[in-house]
């Protein structure tokens, strides 16, 4: 699809916004990222995670159910793996698996109070079966998130942090899942995250406490493809969330109605750890930095998951744009912080800095360059996308997380909308709809910032055509959109109604 079609498309959605109400983000959202699928026989196949750090040597692990238990024994015959309809082989079906680093994710809010023994029970006795060379790292939410041990395969000092959790406090889930998949996110080989909670993202007065969100967390899951294992304990949680953080990341959904049960769960989600199969080949597709599904077959059934493979050619909105443009102050501030946040990620990488330690230097960094862009807001268009670009690139880097990310996102985005709308002129406007599709199809903004970007500048765009002197030509741009079937013929005569409006009665 080319980029100016897509603009129209998008504005499209603009469009109907103005003339119904406001943009509805499920209308542009993707599909599933992963799917898991169950054969009538109690037989379910999830493909769990993609790993291609050794990139074009792919690895997946996925895992085969039998009425709730691994399925084990089978072979490079058993399975078929395709990449965007193009099957790869050989394939490769290890007998031992890779060393897993999970981070065990436990919900101590005070509604826990009264199930607190037998969750530090049963979440101790996990860590323990782990295999000799997995790690672990213990990770408690409420109203605060705390990063309890590092990662570690020292499980008894896991178990003996666990011990000492107690609940008091609201509920931070969105930040205690964003937060356990960041510390996974760099881990070499097999990775997991195994959350417990009893609730629902909740500050006491019913209000979202976590910063984050539930699509951000699966964002970011979806870059690391990190499985996330769920456990919802009680009856009170949000289980379709939790289903749904489960399903999307390819990990599994396992509820417990009592704390009783929280021993056989983690024993569960244990064995479909030690249970999995890696299954390796090497991928026939470039290194185009391009999106690619991977359907993996066996036992009779079909999953997918999808990845985003490295490469590609690098633009103007790529990564390394750290630019100052005049006075754009926040890329300059960002070039004056790049060596600290690389020294401060090379010292964890050597064990020379905690994890606390380089979060902390990140912080820091972080809140110097949002002081700086709500200082010196972005002047120009150019300015706000620099601005946005060299945000990305801290972040594409691994030299921020992904709320520092989206916090600095916003006084440029905001900047972004006033400029775009200052004047009301129709090749200002004209550029800026331009600039939005390609900053999304950039992971530059998130859907929901490029739908309310859109949807502002959606009815001065219309005012703009009706100032142009040739009524055909304003309704020849109207009219497009509907020939590319980018809008119904409802809302392009309503659009030609406003218009006509303009044009015929002044209006």
């Amino acid at each position: 699809m080319t980029r100016s079609l897509k603009t129209i498309i998008h504005f499209a959605a603009a469009i109907c916004a103005s003339m119904a109400g406001p943009v509805v983000a499920q209308d542009a959202a993707e599909p599933p990222r992963v799917s898991t699928r169950q054969g009538a026989s109690g037989t379910e196949l999830t493909l769990n995670e993609i790993n291609t750090e050794n990139y074009p040597d792919v690895a997946i692990f996925a895992t085969i159910l039998k009425d709730g238990e691994p399925v084990t024994g089978l072979g490079t015959g058993n399975f078929k793996v395709s990449e965007d309809e193009v099957e790869q082989s050989p394939l490769t079906v290890e007998a031992q698996l890779p060393p897993l680093s999970v981070v065990v994710t436990v919900d101590v809010s005070g509604s826990m109070s009264k199930r607190m023994d037998a969750t530090k029970t049963a979440a101790a006795d996990f860590v323990g079966q782990l295999g000799k060379t997995d790690a672990a790292q213990l990770v408690s939410f409420q109203r605060e998130i705390a990063t309890l041990t590092p990662m570690t395969m020292n499980k008894e000092s896991v178990a003996q942090a666990v011990g000492g959790l107690v609940a008091r406090g609201d509920t931070a889930l969105f930040d205690g899942l964003l937060t356990s998949l960041e510390l996974v996110a760099e881990r070499k080989g097999r990775k997991a995250v195994v959350l417990l909670s009893d609730g629902v993202d909740d500050d006491g007065t019913g209000k979202p406490l976590s910063k984050a969100t539930v699509q951000q967390a699966l964002e970011r899951a979806a870059e690391i493809n990190a499985p996330v294992f769920v456990i919802g304990l009680g009856t009170e949680m949000d289980e379709a969330v939790l289903k749904q953080v489960a399903g999307e990341t390819g990990g599994r959904y396992l509820p417990a109605s009592e704390a009783s049960q929280l021993a056989e769960v983690y024993d569960s989600i244990g064995s479909q750890l030690s249970g999995q199969y890696a299954i390796r080949y090497t991928s026939s597709l470039p290194a185009d930095g391009s999106a690619r599904r991977v359907d993996l077959r066996a036992a009779g059934l079909l999953v997918a998951k999808s990845y985003t493979g490295p490469g590609g050619a690098e633009t103007a909105l790529g990564k390394r744009q750290d630019v100052a443009r005049g006075d754009c102050a926040v890329p300059a501030a960002i070039a004056g912080e790049r060596a600290n946040l690389e020294k401060a990620n090379d010292g964890y990488k050597r064990d020379l800095l905690s994890i606390t330690d380089r979060n902390d230097v990140r912080k820091a960094a972080a809140r110097r360059i949002f002081a700086a862009a709500e200082a010196t807001p972005p002047g120009s268009i150019d300015c706000a996308r620099d601005t946005l670009s060299s945000i990305n690139a801290l972040y594409d880097e691994k030299l921020i997380d992904i709320s520092d990310r989206n916090d600095l996102r916003e006084p440029p985005t905001q900047a972004l909308s006033g400029l775009c709308t200052a004047d009301g002129n129709l090749e200002t406007l004209q550029r800026c709809l331009t600039f939005y599709a390609e900053f999304y199809d950039k992971k530059l903004i998130e859907i929901t910032t490029r739908n309310n970007l859109i949807n502002a500048i959606a009815r001065p765009y219309v005012e703009a055509l009706g100032q142009l002197d040739d009524l055909d030509a304003a309704l020849e741009r109207a009219n497009q959109l509907y020939e590319m079937e980018a809008i119904s013929i409802t809302t392009r005569n309503e659009i030609r109604d406003t218009l006509r409006d303009k044009f015929l009665m002044g209006k």
